[in-house]
């Protein structure tokens, strides 16, 4: 993948701004959403190289995200990093990885710069 866009699904704001600021300074452009159903919506318009998600979100929860992400054959296109405290629940998604929060941003950086495009930036 050629662009360096990242979709983060998360609906803490702090969160979402954080991640936002650390990721424009890594040189990524940033879209976000605060729930799984806005991040569907961004989803096509968006094409990005990496989505991180949450899972306890209002609306369309990250499982739910996940679930409509292989409905429409769309899981293995957008690697997806999930982003949340619950640890053993995230790993049966079974996504590209895991990052547990509160998060440690040396942390998240290194996942997204593995996990990006499916790992081949």
């Amino acid at each position: 993948m050629s662009n360096k866009r990242i979709l983060i699904v998360e609906d803490d704001a702090n969160i979402r701004d954080v991640l936002k600021l650390a990721l424009e300074f890594e040189g990524y452009e940033v879209v976000s959403a605060k729930n799984g159903k806005e991040g569907l919506d961004l989803l096509l318009p968006t094409d990005p190289g990496l989505i991180l998600l949450d899972l306890m979100m209002p609306v369309m929860n990250g499982w739910e995200f996940v679930d409509q992400l292989k409905e429409k054959n769309l899981f293995g296109k957008y690697p997806v990093v999930v982003v949340s405290a619950y640890s053993e629940r995230a790993k049966a998604i079974d996504c590209k990885d895991f990052v547990l929060k509160p998060l440690e941003l040396e942390d998240l950086l290194a996942s997204v710069k593995a996990n990006f495009g499916g790992g081949l930036q």
